[in-house]
């Protein structure tokens, strides 16, 4: 199922806010996870391998960095790119 960019946005804020430190809070793209939703290393990688259920994709271990993975948008973009390639 081909997904547009603003969809994977969509999904991955829902994945984003499930375990934002209060859950369920509104998720903005480009607000730092760490900062806005107390999103800690821990609960980050729990996030991402929902993020890779939900897409049928895998992360590169490489890729791992603040660059792709700090936003929700950032996730986003790297899942899109993932889409895409496939």
């Amino acid at each position: 199922m081909e997904r547009n960019k603003e969809e994977v946005t969509r999904m991955v804020c829902e994945i984003v806010s499930r375990y934002a430190l209060e859950a369920g809070m509104e998720v903005q793209p480009d607000a730092n996870l760490r900062e806005a939703y107390g999103i800690d290393s821990l609960t980050l990688v729990e996030l991402l391998v929902e993020v890779e259920e939900v897409f049928g994709i895998l992360f590169d271990s490489s890729s791992l960095t603040d660059d792709f993975f700090s936003t929700a948008a950032s996730i986003a973009g790297y899942v899109s790119g993932k889409l895409e390639a496939a």
